[in-house]
């Protein structure tokens, strides 16, 4: 039986929906469960909260969005 336990809060979880990414958060934490068949480590399942942060570099000369609106008013 495939198995999920949340390392945040302890909750655990059962059955092969674990399998698709989509069920492998913690609800109740919204941390990537650790899923486990037959008491083997299977996979770190997948949570959108646990996403890398992405920076991109910007071309020489160009003006960080946050430095071009530093000071101004935006009207409708």
């Amino acid at each position: 039986m495939i198995e999920g336990k949340c390392y945040k809060c302890g909750r655990i979880y059962y059955g092969w929906a674990l399998l698709e990414p989509c069920n492998q958060s913690c609800p109740q934490c919204g941390i990537g469960l650790l899923i486990t068949e037959d008491g083997k480590k299977t996979i770190h399942g997948y949570s959108p909260f646990e996403a890398e942060e992405y920076k991109i570099k910007l071309p020489p000369g160009a003006v960080p969005d946050s430095e071009q609106t530093k000071g101004k008013t935006v009207t409708e």
